[in-house]
């Protein structure tokens, strides 16, 4: 009986240690482009979830133009998030243990709605100025008198990207708070901030590319009209899931993460804050709430990593992987027939 639990004991860690593993997140990374590319193929996702439009340009998602460029950036955006996550992880070790779950969650995430992986959404895209942004934020923990350039450069990020979509600039609050989490702000940080936000329009007027009198107001998404009435529902149940297990994981992991060192502590509560800033702009600005739901998705991948490698005491914790990656793909199939 001894040895017989033994086994048991071996097996399941080398199952729990397979979905930590880098090669999961591969092969997933390759079901993602074989998948996304069957569904953008069946024509049945091609319907534009374009959101609005920018302080000058109509939304990029438009101004692709051709549906394959759309799906072949979206593709490749979506690669560059995992990437910049393995990279931000390795630099910053938030997550203390070596795992690439996070990889693979998102992933399955992204293809649980067709829609958000057949075709390049603004969403895609602000989840990637996230990650790129946190490179920069959190090389500035306690760095308030070096911090200026890097808070001009995130802050100018933000107001280029606004001129293609207006929901950039509700950027500004998070990365404002991260700022103040990694104790990088001070008065010259906030003109370093403002004067980011002001640039790329001064420039941009300057040189004559853009002319304020053509300044357009926002436009509403039309993310619920593409969807059917069966769609809607399946959507929403599924996004409020995700937000609650967000932060059910958040609930969970938070005592461990509580006695890191202050800066860990830090990285992390960075997380809470997008998490929060995603459900928010979702409801506020629900017409375009595909815009925040790769953030959403993110953000969970992020809970889901940590709870993993925090309580690998809970040797069956694989289950909620595998009942976690087929609700998945019964979800990306449900959506053919609703």
């Amino acid at each position: 009986i001894h040895t017989h639990r033994q086994d048991m004991a071996y097996r399941e860690e080398r199952i729990n240690e397979f979905f930590n593993s880098r090669g999961l997140m591969i092969v997933m990374g390759l079901v993602y482009v074989v998948v996304s590319y069957f569904a953008f193929a069946s024509g049945r996702f091609n319907a534009s979830i374009a959101s609005g439009n920018g302080v000058f340009f109509n939304d990029i998602d438009r101004l692709l133009g051709h549906p394959l460029a759309s799906y072949g950036l979206n593709t490749a955006c979506v690669l560059a998030i995992i990437t910049l996550t393995v990279l931000l992880n390795k630099t910053y070790t938030f997550i203390r243990e070596v795992t690439f779950i996070f990889g693979s969650t998102f992933l399955a995430l992204q293809l649980a709605c067709p829609y958000a992986c057949t075709q390049f959404c603004t969403g895609t895209g602000l989840c990637l100025l996230t990650l790129v942004v946190q490179l920069y934020m959190f090389s500035t923990y306690q760095q308030k008198q070096v911090a200026q350039q890097k808070i001009f450069l995130v802050f100018c990020l933000v107001a280029l990207c606004s001129m293609f979509q207006y929901a950039f600039l509700a950027l500004v609050v998070p990365f404002f708070i991260g700022f103040l989490q990694m104790r990088a702000i001070n008065f010259r940080g906030v003109l370093a901030a403002l004067f980011g936000l002001i640039t790329p329009f001064w420039l941009a007027i300057g040189l004559g590319l853009i002319d304020p009198a053509t300044a357009l107001l926002p436009a509403y998404g039309q993310a619920l009209e593409v969807l059917t009435e069966q769609q809607i529902p399946a959507i929403l149940i599924g996004l409020a899931l995700v937000g609650v297990f967000t932060f059910v994981f958040m609930t969970i992991n938070v005592m461990k993460i509580m006695s890191y060192r202050l800066q860990l502590r830090v990285y992390n509560s960075f997380y809470l804050v997008l998490a929060l800033f995603s459900l928010i702009m979702m409801g506020v600005d629900y017409r375009n709430f595909f815009v925040y739901l790769a953030l959403l998705n993110y953000c969970f991948s992020i809970q889901v990593a940590q709870a993993y490698t925090i309580h690998s005491k809970i040797s069956r914790r694989y289950i909620f992987m595998i009942l976690f990656m087929l609700t998945c793909a019964a979800s990306h199939v449900a959506y053919y027939f609703l």
